[in-house]
């Protein structure tokens, strides 16, 4: 984000706070299908069709540490991911699945390859660090088979963004800078900065309940009135929308308007950094990744389906290492307040979405990202995939921009 975007941001937030009904030619959003949050069908197109064709988040590089450092990805309850450093450094994928029965080669969620080897704890065929099969017991009963020759452990694309790991299951999604498009350019300031503070909960709703209540501020002068909403005002919101699903969300500081208030300085290298002492800069990795950021860190937010009816939210601290112990202990303990105040409302909703009169969510201007996420899963989908009743209209693609500046 370079200054001339922070001026045209300070401008539309001075916009927003100044208009007293929706934005000129701004559609009226229609309800949102309430069956989309629970039908088993529509779920497991939305992991066929969304999740196995986007880049996933599945770590960092300070996960792997050494040569032959590896974790796996459970990929939703489906086949594993064995993610692996080469002796080349390089990061790479693949499925945790043995070629020759179909076992799966790695039982532990992370260590180091003993002698730079994997090997299948069913047979023993054994794997080096590019997934290449290098060792069967018995060779005998396989050797006249040349299907073994060039076989191995099955790859899956694996690339690195600012230090962040992404896989993708697609061999015909874009490469992942394509993929980010303007959060690419806008966020590249988090290089270098190490996750801590991870915590997981389960949750009885679908996983755009839960993403759904951190796109939007709304909520916060109901839902926190003693926590975020004294340091937020949602009424000068700006949301612009990228490319493939991604946004981004600028909420102003309450004494935007002070006239005596003092603008942080920026630094040489982040020009953005004084305007997020301003104002919160929240990012959605689409399709389950959410990134608000402050001025030296962010707020790293994943939602993963389990089923139709529960999500995985798996949160952590993202900061650099010179943040002071005490400093990073009182910010993960107002976070985890936060996160608390957010969750305890979403199993609620869930239950209450099966009420037979409730035709599904009526979303507001203001809420306007969580209907560019259904859009976006609907492109991805395909409509001519799914019933009438079971889609949302497609209303917001002239509001999609390709680049940060555009505001």
């Amino acid at each position: 984000m370079d200054h001339e975007t922070v001026e045209k941001l300070r401008l539309a937030i001075e916009a927003e706070f100044g208009r007293n009904a929706p934005p000129d030619g701004f559609p009226n959003l229609p309800r949102i299908p309430a069956a989309r949050y629970m039908d088993e069908d529509f779920f497991e197109l939305e992991r066929a069709r969304v999740f196995d064709r986007s880049w996933l988040y599945v770590g960092t590089r300070w996960d792997f540490p050494e040569t032959g450092s590896f974790k796996v990805f459970d990929n939703m309850g489906r086949a594993q991911v064995l993610l692996v450093r080469g002796k080349d450094h390089q990061i790479r994928a693949f499925y945790n699945t043995c070629c020759h029965r179909g076992a799966t080669v790695i039982r532990d969620e992370c260590g180091t390859a003993k002698g730079g080897r994997f090997s299948c704890q069913f047979h023993a065929w054994t794997y080096d660090l590019e997934g290449r099969l290098v060792g069967i017991p018995d060779k005998r009963d396989f050797s006249n088979d040349p299907s073994l020759e060039d076989t191995g452990l099955h790859p899956i694309r694996c690339e690195e963004w600012c230090g962040f790991i992404f896989v993708n299951l697609s061999d015909d999604a874009p490469d992942l800078k394509t993929w980010l498009g303007p959060v690419a350019e806008d966020f590249a300031w988090v290089d270098g900065l190490r996750p801590s503070h991870r915590r997981e909960r389960l949750l009885a709703c679908n996983w755009r309940v839960c993403i759904e209540a951190f796109i939007e501020v709304y909520h916060i002068a109901t839902v926190h009135p003693e926590t975020v909403g004294q340091g937020l005002n949602h009424f000068g919101t700006v949301s612009n929308f990228y490319p493939h699903g991604h946004s981004r969300m600028i909420v102003p500081n309450p004494d935007w308007h002070d006239p005596d208030k003092v603008f942080p300085e920026n630094n040489g290298h982040d020009p953005a950094f004084g305007f997020r002492g301003e104002a919160s800069v929240s990012y959605n990795l689409f399709p389950n990744v959410l990134v608000p950021a402050g001025q030296t860190g962010f707020t790293l937010m994943e939602f993963w389906p389990v089923d139709a009816t529960h999500t995985r939210l798996v949160t952590s601290c993202v900061e650099p290492d010179t943040i002071p112990d005490e400093d990073r202990k009182a910010r993960q303990d107002f976070f985890d307040t936060i996160m608390d105040e957010d969750t305890w409302n979403m199993e609620h909703i869930q239950h209450s979405y099966q009420a037979p009169h409730f035709e599904g969510p009526k979303i507001g201007v203001h809420e306007k990202r969580i209907y560019y996420v259904e859009e976006s899963i609907d492109r991805m989908i395909g409509q001519e995939n799914l019933s009438p009743e079971m889609q949302v209209e497609l209303l917001l693609d002239k509001y999609i921009v390709d680049t940060p500046q555009a505001v």
